[in-house]
């Protein structure tokens, strides 16, 4: 018997420790379910003097909250609301793929940005709003980068895991062709990064309207949140439903534009897709 050689695990101990772990992680779990599931009744039936009807409103009176607010919100909060949700997007994209570039150009650049990418997801926006209001004013701008910092991070994340998927035969094919990095990144790796980019960008569009309107509930003049805000200290319910249903019209809206832009950037890559499925299916 060789001395250096490693010593082999059975395959039935490998495969009986597998089933253990991946029932204690279960088990737990089921633990935490069992137990925030209890704690949320708990403390619901402790409050009293709170009926169903208190906290859901009727369709008639969201309605009728939505028709004493309409103008204000259709001139003031929801364009407002918009503005800060598309410009912050928009400098998530960028920003976003402009990381991934670099991450994907430089080992040396991966190091250094991967970890701030994920340290800057573990900061609480709540905690340097301040210190945005600080920079920023009391504009625009607070809430244009904590939507920013909501969304910079799928597409930035999503675009490099794209980048990465890279089929390696074709670019050992370029560079066997004498192609340049640039070219080969231009000809295989960004078009191989356009579906993990769309799939990114679509998590980011759900979070634009929820960044911005966080923002404003902190601060802001007007705004959706500033609705929201205003409906909850004044007790009315019902204003913080049309606020509700705004915000998931408003996000629902922006993830089928991209849906729609993504359908139209990559007619190629579905029209492949299609074409390789031989039974019936999704696409």
């Amino acid at each position: 018997m060789d001395g250096n050689r490693p010593l082999a695990i059975p395959p039935l101990l490998r495969d009986a420790a597998r089933a253990v772990i991946l029932s204690l992680a279960v088990g737990v779990i089921g633990v935490f379910f069992v137990l925030g599931t209890r704690q949320l009744y708990v403390e619901a039936a402790a409050v009293e003097n709170l009926s169903f009807d208190d906290i859901v409103p009727t369709p008639v009176e969201v309605y009728h909250a939505w028709q004493q607010y309409e103008s204000l919100l259709l001139e003031k909060h929801i364009p407002t609301t918009m503005w800060e949700t598309l410009a912050g997007l928009s400098i998530a994209i960028v920003l976003g793929v402009v990381i991934a570039a670099l991450m994907d150009f430089s080992r040396l650049l991966r190091w250094i940005l991967y970890p701030i990418l994920v340290v800057s997801q573990t900061i609480p926006i709540f905690a340097i709003a301040i210190l945005l209001i600080l920079v920023f004013g009391f504009g625009s701008g607070p809430k244009i980068t904590v939507v920013v910092l909501f969304c910079f991070f799928p597409v930035a994340l999503n675009t490099f895991a794209g980048l990465q998927s890279a089929d390696p035969e074709l670019l050992s094919l370029l560079r066997a062709m004498g192609a340049s990095s640039v070219q080969a990144w231009t000809k295989v790796r960004l078009p191989a990064a356009m579906p993990s980019f769309f799939g990114g960008l679509r998590i980011a569009a759900t979070y634009s309207v929820v960044g911005a309107i966080f923002g404003e509930y902190i601060t802001a003049q007007y705004g959706l949140g500033v609705f929201l805000k205003r409906s909850y200290s004044s007790f009315r319910i019902d204003q913080a439903y049309v606020a509700i249903i705004a915000t998931a019209v408003l996000s629902l809206l922006l993830v089928l534009i991209v849906n729609g832009v993504e359908r139209l950037a990559l007619r190629w890559y579905y029209t492949s897709r299609r074409g390789g499925w031989r039974g019936p299916g999704i696409y």
